[in-house]
């Protein structure tokens, strides 16, 4: 059996809102077992059915994605299970297993972050885009859980359809269907749920709220009270991050190289705050925006003429060549942890797409190594005092295979690349370059998360 005809539909004019299946090749499904999942599944089987029939194009093709966390006994052989009920189904089905071992505090944070992490890395190598089943009542716990942290409007707008996560297009195409009308879904499909018992911890502040549901309607306030809060939320945060970005370059300069550069006016507009989210959300450095009053107290030591100044993971410096802007770049000094890529595809300190097609090791390139190339920047000489210290957490990929590198002697790199022209880096052990900007791109001109 197949969705029935209304669900289908609305999925169908969900996926057209994204620009699918025109805007991509391929398809990623991050599927867990439960019903909101499967019944993402037995919607887009419908979808791709009825494109099947209607159009003359290729299709996308099909991945679905499972993680397994570790944290149960039986959840390897769930995952196993509802691997095999997905292929069963024909829809092509891998399980990722997390290793590490799991944190003593913040294990729902940890678990995200994994989860993720792989998720991204399998679309990245696909290259294609993410979908998850987040629904219309994970939206509605999301604003109430914002609303009791004091969010301002960005966190109220909450879930949005689609986002770019890690490098990777993330789109949710469920937002517009209820918990139950996908596990409908799931039901028509014949798909079978796997139950979660930590979907009910009344320990994590999901289950609290759902169990809370009741409560908060006799209270007064509606579930359509909150969706419309959220929704304008979104509307209002849309319409001022178009507005800031057309200040640009008038007010801020956002460079492939990982840097931004805010001009005094800047600084001492009315508008600081969202300019400064704006540019630090681009960069990416940290997961969370700092407060206002964090921020206040950036631009009031600038004001007062501090040389440098750190937030959210940034140095903020006043341009020894120009008084009239300041620089904003990954602080130097902190310590950016390796990363080991064996197939070639992740992220690097939470700003870079790295896409290689060899195991690769890649590092922050540093003082000892950026002095090495240097000469072979164009206009160095004339860049501002301690530019170079911007440069210092640039990644370089480190491959122990010369051969793969036999190609690379020298690397001429398209418009905006990272370092045009630079040669290969040789060391005792391994050969090292400095990719171009097909293999590593700074996230922060292309995507930003909500």
């Amino acid at each position: 059996m197949t969705p029935d005809h209304d669900l289908s539909r609305r999925f169908g004019d969900a996926m057209a809102d994204r620009q699918l299946p025109q805007s991509s090749q391929a398809i990623v499904l991050a599927v867990s077992g439960g019903a909101d999942s499967l019944g993402m599944v037995a919607l887009i089987k419908s979808w791709y059915a009825r494109l099947a029939v209607e159009h003359n194009q290729p299709l996308p093709s099909l991945t679905a994605m499972i993680v397994d966390h570790g944290l149960r006994d039986d959840s390897t052989t769930e995952a196993e299970q509802v691997k095999s009920m997905l292929e069963s189904a024909g829809i092509n089905t891998y399980v990722a297993q997390i290793t590490d071992t799991p944190p003593e505090h913040g294990l729902a944070e940890w678990a995200r972050k994994k989860r993720y992490d792989l998720l991204t890395a399998a679309a990245m190598r696909r290259d294609a885009v993410l979908m998850t089943a987040h629904h219309a009542d994970d939206q509605l716990e999301t604003v109430e859980m914002r609303l009791s942290r004091g969010s301002g409007l960005r966190g109220l707008a909450a879930i949005r359809p689609e986002t770019g996560y890690l490098g990777v297009r993330l789109i949710r195409p469920c937002l517009g269907f209820t918990k139950s009308e996908l596990a409908r879904a799931a039901h028509l499909a014949g798909f079978d749920p796997v139950l979660d018992p930590t979907n009910m911890d009344q320990r994590y502040q999901r289950p609290r709220l759902r169990a809370n549901r009741q409560w908060r309607g006799q209270s007064g306030v509606t579930d359509q009270q909150l969706m419309s809060l959220c929704d304008l939320s979104a509307r209002l945060m849309e319409q001022a991050d178009q507005s800031i970005s057309a200040m640009a370059p008038d007010m801020f300069s956002l460079y492939p190289q990982g840097y931004a550069v805010m001009t005094k006016q800047a600084c001492e507009a009315k508008g600081f705050f969202l300019i400064a989210s704006y540019i630090l959300r681009h960069m990416g450095v940290k997961p969370y925006l700092p407060s206002d009053d964090a921020l206040a107290n950036v631009r009031a030591r600038l004001l007062a003429g501090d040389g440098a100044v750190t937030l959210a993971g940034c140095e903020w410096r006043w341009d020894s060549r120009n008084a009239d802007q300041v620089i904003i770049y990954r602080e130097p000094e902190v310590a950016i942890a390796p990363i080991c890529l064996p197939q070639g595809h992740g992220m690097f300190d939470r700003r870079w797409r790295i896409s290689y097609p060899h195991p690769v090791k890649v590092e922050a390139i540093g003082a000892k190594r950026f002095a090495q190339v240097k000469s072979y920047l164009p206009h160095a000489d004339h860049w501002p005092r301690r530019m170079a210290r911007v440069f210092w957490s640039l990644p370089v990929l480190i491959d122990e295979n010369s051969k793969n590198l036999a190609h690379l002697d020298r690397l001429v790199l398209d418009d905006g690349a990272i370092f045009p022209h630079v040669k290969k880096v040789e060391n005792k052990s391994c050969d090292e370059f400095l990719p171009d900007f097909s293999i590593v791109r700074f996230l922060g001109s292309r995507f930003f998360g909500a």
